[in-house]
């Protein structure tokens, strides 16, 4: 996954499917392909049906291939037919009850209090070094990591195989430079 590349952390299922969820949901807003597709779909051919049907009477819109997709994915569809966001409101709030349906809870009080509004200023600050609001590397990953569970840490065993704990990972750059200490970030 690219965001995982740029990002260098490490997104298990349930913390992507944090991720994908926006802001203001306790995610970061990163959106797939995949998770817009439908919503994109649906809205756009229920706004262009009533032209649809004025300019070619005898065209049947695809709708139902696509309402039936989306009623195997969620239990309702939207009032608002016509706009995405009536689609992807929907789709954030199964999503978000699906991720707070866990027996973790550490991980349902970690969401709960990154659905708060304060706990996202961080993303929003424009990074001004003078200001000090410029997040190094390793700063942002382990923020991006801990608003979403993923993972920072790896498991750490002694020569002799024995599992000593666990420890951070280092960034690819640091693990770079440690390997050659002549390479310059």
């Amino acid at each position: 996954m690219n965001t995982e590349k740029i990002c260098d952390v490490t997104f298990g299922k349930y913390s992507w499917s944090q991720a994908s969820l926006p802001t203001g949901h306790g995610g970061l807003g990163l959106r797939s392909a995949a998770g817009l597709s439908l919503p994109c779909f649906l809205s756009s051919s229920f706004a262009c049906q009533g032209l649809v049907n004025r300019l070619l009477p005898s065209l049947i819109l695809p709708h139902g291939e696509a309402t039936d997709a989306w009623s195997a994915l969620h239990d309702s569809s939207p009032r608002q037919k016509e706009t995405q966001s009536a689609w992807d409101d929907l789709a954030f709030r199964d999503t978000l009850a699906a991720l707070l349906d866990t027996p973790s809870p550490w991980n349902h009080c970690r969401l709960l209090t990154a659905q708060k509004s304060h706990t996202a200023a961080w993303s929003k600050a424009f990074p001004i070094a003078s200001v000090g609001n410029l997040l190094s590397p390793d700063e942002l990953r382990i923020a991006i990591a801990l608003r979403n569970a993923a993972n920072i840490f790896e498991s750490t065993e002694c020569r002799c195989g024995k599992f000593t704990g666990w420890g951070f990972t280092a960034s690819p750059a640091l693990r770079m430079r440690a390997a050659s200490p002549d390479i310059q970030p």
